[in-house]
C-alpha cells in the first residue's frame, strides 16, 4: 500500500503521541516543577541534621530518595549532566570550551515542544549575563547559560533570569524552572554547620510559600544536591514534594542525575537528551490518584474516608507488635504541629481514629510513633 504524504504525517503523529502516552503512563505532569540544586554535601550531613530543619521537614512530607547519587566531581559536570544527559566534554569548573553548545538539553527540549523554561540564579548581575563569576554568583552552577544563543538547541537570554525575577504569583512560573542559590546559600562557601543552616534558611525563605501553594495547585518542588563532599561515594540528598507525591522513605538503589533528567522528560513527553535515554524513570513515588491517597512506602498506612470526617481511621500494619502509648501528630505543610494525641495501642491494633477537629480546608500530614519509632505516616485532605 502506498501512503500519500498527508497520511504518512498523520501516521507518524499518531505513533509519536501513542509512544508518549505509553512511556509516561503513571508519571504525572505537574503544572509547574521547580528544581533547587544545592552544593557539596553528603546525604548523612544533611538528612537528620539539626542544622537543616526545613529540609528534613520536606523529607517527611515528600518522597525522600534515600539512595540518590551525584555522577562525578567537581560540581560543574554534574550540573551539565543533569541538564543535558552528558558532560559535553567538560570535567572542570572553568567556562566550557565551545560554548554556546548546540546539543540536546532539557531547556531547549521544553521550548521546542511548546512548554516554558527558565533558570533563576541568585546574584546573577543581569538577565542574560554570560559572566563567569560576579560576587557570590558562579556560572558553573547555572548550566543553561552554556546553551545561551539563538541557534539549534540553544536557549534565549530571556530564560537566564535573576532570582529577583522569580514570581510571587506562582501561576506565572514556567512549566519547569531551576532555582540556584549563590555560593553562600547553596552550602558551597563557609564551614558546617553554619553553611548548612544558611542553605536551609534559603530554601525556607524562598521556597516554603511555593510549597504551600504547590500542594493545592498540582505543582512540584525537587531539592537535590549536585555532589557530596568527596567522602561518601557521591551519596547526596534528593527530595520530591507535591500533591502527586506519596510521602515516604524510598530505598531503591542507584538513582542519579540522568534518572532525574529522564523523569522530567517523561513528565512532559520530551525526547531524551544524551545518556538519559538509557537511564531509569523514577516511578514508585507517585500517588495513584489525586495525590491524597493510601499506601505509604515505608509503613503501608492509609486514611479512610479521605477527605476526612469525624469517623476517619488511620489503618496500618502493626507487624512488629507495638504496644502501649502511641503518639499521633498532625502537622501542616510548614511542619507546625497542630495536634498531638496519645493512643493506647495493643499488638493486635490495626487502626486508630483521626479526627477533623477544627482544621480548615487543605492538605495535612500525620505521623504515628511508638517509642520514637514511626509506625505510620502519610497525608490527608480536609474539605
Amino acid at each position: 500500500m502506498i501512503l500519500n504524504t498527508t497520511t504518512k504525517q498523520l501516521s507518524f503523529t499518531i505513533v509519536f503521541l501513542l509512544s508518549v502516552v505509553i512511556r509516561t503512563f503513571g508519571i504525572p505532569r505537574p503544572d509547574h516543577v521547580v528544581i533547587c540544586v544545592m552544593e557539596n554535601h553528603a546525604y548523612q550531613q544533611v538528612i537528620g541534621s539539626t542544622a537543616a530543619p526545613y529540609i528534613n521537614h520536606l523529607s517527611t512530607i515528600g518522597a525522600n530518595m534515600v539512595e540518590y547519587y551525584g555522577l562525578t566531581h567537581p560540581s560543574q559536570p554534574n550540573y551539565i549532566m543533569l541538564f543535558s544527559g552528558d558532560n559535553q566534554g567538560e570535567t572542570t569548573n572553568n567556562v566550557p570550551v565551545g560554548t554556546p553548545f548546540s546539543t540536546p538539553n532539557l531547556g531547549a527540549s521544553l521550548l521546542n515542544s511548546g512548554f516554558t523554561f527558565a533558570g533563576y540564579s541568585e546574584d546573577l548581575p543581569a538577565i542574560g549575563s554570560l559572566v563567569d563569576v560576579s560576587g557570590l554568583y558562579a556560572r558553573k552552577h547555572s548550566p543553561w547559560v552554556h546553551w545561551q544563543g539563538t541557534g539549534t538547541n540553544q536557549i534565549p537570554a530571556s530564560c537566564n533570569l535573576t532570582l529577583d525575577n522569580f514570581p510571587t504569583d506562582y501561576n506565572l512560573l514556567p512549566d519547569v524552572s531551576f532555582v540556584i542559590p549563590n555560593l553562600n546559600n547553596a552550602m558551597h562557601d563557609g564551614t558546617d554547620p553554619g553553611r548548612i543552616e544558611l542553605g536551609d534558611r534559603f530554601i525556607y525563605d524562598y521556597l516554603s510559600p511555593y510549597v504551600t501553594w504547590a500542594m493545592n495547585n498540582n505543582s512540584l518542588l525537587i531539592v537535590l544536591f549536585d555532589e557530596d563532599d568527596y567522602f561518601s561515594a557521591n551519596h547526596v540528598p534528593c527530595i520530591f514534594v507535591g500533591p502527586m507525591v506519596q510521602p515516604g522513605q524510598y530505598f531503591q538503589t542507584g538513582y542519579h542525575h540522568y534518572d532525574m533528567l529522564k523523569t522530567i522528560e517523561d513528565m512532559y513527553g520530551l525526547p531524551y537528551a544524551g545518556n538519559s535515554a538509557g537511564a531509569k524513570t523514577i516511578e514508585e513515588i507517585w500517588s495513584n490518584s489525586t495525590g491524597i491517597t493510601a499506601i505509604n512506602s515505608e509503613t503501608k498506612s492509609s486514611v479512610y474516608p479521605n477527605p476526612v470526617s469525624d469517623l476517619s481511621q488511620i489503618t496500618f500494619e502493626n507487624k512488629l507488635g507495638f504496644n502501649g502509648n502511641t503518639k499521633l501528630q498532625v502537622y501542616d505543610i510548614l511542619g507546625n504541629i497542630l495536634s498531638q494525641d496519645i493512643c493506647n495501642v495493643k499488638s493486635e491494633t490495626r487502626s486508630i481514629p483521626l479526627r477533623k477537629n477544627d482544621l480548615s480546608n487543605g492538605i495535612y500530614f500525620y505521623r504515628v510513633t511508638n517509642n520514637q519509632t514511626t509506625i505510620a505516616s502519610g497525608k490527608f485532605l480536609v474539605e
